[in-house]
């Protein structure tokens, strides 16, 4: 597993575009979390069907 050393950017200034971008991501973040916790039944059907898709897209190439 990759480290990342936050301590590099610790008194770096970030313009807005980035931090927006962060912001993004953890609102996305805790939407997954709060799905995974709802509705696990449907998460785990719709993991099930990415898995066989991607099954046969690998056994049968274009």
């Amino acid at each position: 597993m990759k480290i990342f050393n936050y301590s590099l950017y610790e008194n770096t200034l970030w313009d807005s575009e980035i931090i927006n971008l962060l912001v993004q991501i953890h609102e996305h973040k805790g939407k997954q979390e709060l799905f995974i916790q709802q509705k696990p039944a449907v998460l785990n059907t719709l993991v099930e069907i990415a898995k066989i898709q991607s099954i046969e897209c690998s056994s049968n190439p274009k």
